[in-house]
C-alpha cells in the first residue's frame, strides 16, 4: 500500500508573461505516474505557469534535496500538489495570497507531512510559519493525510525586497526529508520600473462630521515612511505645513508602511501605522488622514489591588474605576490589558468580567464614575520581582492605545533584600547610548517605595553617572531625582529589584533638564 501524495501548480500566464522572463518547460517526476485526467494544453508564447523537479530555470539554486525515483522516500510518498496566485503583477511589500492543495492520491495514509517555500532565482518571497498552519515546518509534528484527502490552504506571503523576478519552490516534507517540491513563478513589479507620490492632508475633525473643514488642518505633524528590509530601504520623514498637508514625490512603486508621530494638542490619528500601496497610478497622492479628539479628553481611569501585600498563589482583585468627564455617554468601554505579553511580574490568568473583548463592554453616564472588578492569580515569577502589576487601556475599539487612558496596578510580593544598580546620561546626539561626556555626575536622588511613596534611600551618582543602593527590601520602586533632571520617557518608570534576571543588571536611563520639583514635592508631601 503506497500513500501517493503529487505536487503541481499553476499562474496567470498572461501576467506571468508581463513581468517574468520565460523560464524552460519542466515536467513533473514521481515515482508511479498516474494516467492525465486533464486535456494537454496547447502550445503557447507564454511561459508555463508551474515547474517541477525534473527541471529548473538556468541559474536556480535549490535549498532543499530534490527527489528521484531511486529514492525510497520518494516511492513511499509522491506528492500532489496545486499552487495557484492571482494575475498580478503584485507590488513588493504586498501581501500576496496563494492558494495551495495537498492531496494524498494513494491508497495508505502520509503521515507527518509538512510544507515550506524558499526562493529559488531572484526577489526573495516569505511566508509566516502561522500561515501554513498544521502544515508548518516547526513546532508541530506536520499533518496525517487519509489515502484520498485532499486539504486545500491559503498562505499570504510577501517580498520584502527586490532582486530580481521571482521563482519560489513550495516543498513538501516528510518528517525531516524534503519528498518533492515545485516551482512556482510569482509576477512582481521591479519597483524601479516607475516613480509616484505619497502625499495627503492631515486633518483634525473638530466638529466630528468626518469631512475637513477650513480651519481644520493639523500643522507640524511628522510622517514618516519606510518599505521594508534590504539594501535598498528607504526611510522618508516630512512634516505637515500650515495646510496640513505632505508629500513624497518619485518614489518607486511599492508598499509603504505610513506612520504618523508629534500630533499636536493630542490629536489621535488612526490608524497611527498603515500600509500604503504606491503603484504608479497616482491613488496614494492624495491621501486624507483623519484626526480626532483623544478619549482621555473625557474619561480617566484608576486601578488599585485590593490590597498592598500578595503572596505567590494568592488569588488578586484589582478595582478599575473609569471617570466619565463628558456631557455625552460613554458606550462599550473594554479594556486592553498586558500588551507586552504576560512576561514578567504581570498579573495572570485575568478575568476582565464586562471589560473583556468577548464582553459587551461597560457604559460610563456622563458626569459619572463606575467601578469594576477584574482578578488574576500571583504567579511564582513576581517573586522574583518583588512585586506584581497589571497595566491596561481602555477604549471601545480594539487599536492602539494612542489617545487612550493607561492605568497600571501595583501590589508587592515579599522578596530578600538585594542591591540596586542605575545609571543615568544626558543622550544629547539620541543614540540610545551612555558616552562618557554624556553621563550626569553628582546627580542626587530618592529611592521611594513606588506604592506608599516613602523614600527608602538616597544616593547620588558618581563623576561616571553610576549610583547603587544596598540591602534594599525586594518590590517596586521610583527615583525621584533632587535636581533640575527628569526622564525623557515621562516619570511613571517603575524599576523592580528582585532575584529576576533583569533585576540584577544595572539599567541606564536616559534624562533632560528640567524644572527642580524638589521643594514642590516636600511641600505636597
Amino acid at each position: 500500500m503506497v500513500a501517493t501524495l503529487a505536487i503541481t501548480a499553476t499562474l496567470s500566464a498572461a501576467a506571468h508573461a508581463q513581468q517574468t522572463p520565460t523560464p524552460p518547460v519542466a515536467t513533473t517526476t514521481t515515482a508511479r505516474p498516474a494516467p492525465s485526467t486533464t486535456t494537454t494544453p496547447p502550445v503557447a508564447t507564454t511561459p508555463t505557469s508551474a515547474h517541477t523537479d525534473s527541471a529548473q530555470p538556468a541559474g536556480a539554486r535549490q535549498a532543499a534535496p530534490s527527489t528521484t525515483s531511486s529514492s525510497p522516500t520518494a516511492a513511499a510518498a509522491q506528492l500532489s500538489i496545486s499552487a495557484t496566485v492571482g494575475a498580478g503583477p503584485f507590488l513588493v511589500g504586498e501581501r500576496i495570497p496563494v492558494v495551495v492543495k495537498i492531496a494524498n492520491t494513494g491508497d495508505t495514509e502520509a503521515v507527518g507531512v509538512r510544507a515550506s517555500e524558499y526562493p529559488v532565482t531572484g526577489s526573495s518571497f516569505s511566508v509566516q510559519p502561522p500561515e501554513w498552519g498544521d502544515f508548518a515546518l516547526w513546532p508541530g509534528p506536520g499533518v496525517t493525510l487519509s489515502a484520498g484527502q485532499e486539504r486545500v490552504l491559503t498562505v499570504h506571503g510577501e517580498f520584502s525586497e527586490w532582486t530580481g523576478a521571482p521563482v519560489v519552490r513550495f516543498s513538501l516534507f516528510q518528517g525531516n526529508t524534503s519528498v518533492t517540491g515545485f516551482n512556482l513563478p510569482i509576477p512582481v513589479r521591479d519597483p524601479n520600473s516607475a516613480k509616484d507620490t505619497l502625499g495627503g492632508l492631515v486633518y483634525g475633525d473638530r466638529n466630528g462630521n468626518g469631512t475637513s473643514d477650513a480651519g481644520e488642518e493639523l500643522p507640524g505633524v511628522r510622517v514618516n515612511a519606510y518599505t521594508l528590509g534590504g539594501p535598498g530601504r528607504l526611510d522618508l520623514h516630512a512634516t505637515t505645513g500650515a495646510d496640513g498637508r505632505f508629500r513624497f514625490a518619485d518614489l518607486p512603486v511599492q508598499v509603504y508602511t505610513l506612520y504618523l508621530t508629534d500630533e499636536p494638542d493630542g490629536w489621535v490619528v488612526e490608524p497611527s501605522y498603515s500600509r500604503v500601496a504606491v503603484d504608479g497610478s497616482g491613488s496614494a497622492a492624495n491621501m486624507v488622514l483623519r484626526g480626532e479628539r483623544p478619549l482621555t479628553d473625557q474619561l480617566s481611569v484608576t486601578m488599585k489591588f485590593t490590597r498592598d501585600v500578595y503572596q505567590v498563589g494568592d488569588r488578586a482583585d484589582i478595582v478599575v474605576t473609569l471617570t466619565n468627564s463628558g456631557t455625552t455617554d460613554l458606550v462599550g468601554i473594554k479594556a486592553a490589558c498586558d500588551r507586552s505579553g504576560g512576561e514578567g511580574p504581570e498579573l495572570r490568568d485575568v478575568a476582565l468580567g464586562d471589560l473583556g473583548w468577548d464582553a459587551a463592554g461597560v457604559t460610563v453616564p456622563a458626569g459619572q464614575s463606575r467601578a469594576v472588578t477584574i482578578s488574576g492569580s500571583v504567579s511564582a515569577e513576581t517573586a522574583e520581582y518583588g512585586g506584581v502589576g497589571y497595566p491596561c487601556d481602555f477604549g471601545p475599539r480594539e487599536d492602539s492605545a494612542d489617545g487612550r487612558p493607561q492605568a497600571y496596578a501595583l501590589a508587592k510580593v515579599p522578596g530578600p533584600a538585594v542591591t540596586v544598580r542605575k545609571a543615568f546620561y544626558h543622550d544629547r546626539d539620541n543614540d540610545w547610548t551612555g558616552d562618557a561626556d554624556e553621563m550626569i555626575g553628582g546627580l542626587a536622588m530618592d529611592l521611594t517605595d513606588a506604592i506608599t511613596g516613602e523614600i527608602v534611600a538616597q544616593g547620588r551618582t558618581d563623576a561616571q553617572g553610576h549610583v547603587r543602593f544596598d540591602n534594599v527590601p525586594s518590590g517596586p520602586y521610583k527615583v525621584r531625582f533632587r535636581g533640575s533632571w527628569r526622564y525623557l520617557e515621562g516619570e511613571g518608570f517603575i524599576l523592580f529589584a528582585g532575584t529576576c534576571g533583569n533585576c540584577q543588571f544595572e539599567s541606564w536611563s536616559r534624562l533632560v533638564p528640567g524644572p527642580d520639583l524638589t521643594n514642590v514635592r516636600r511641600a505636597g508631601g
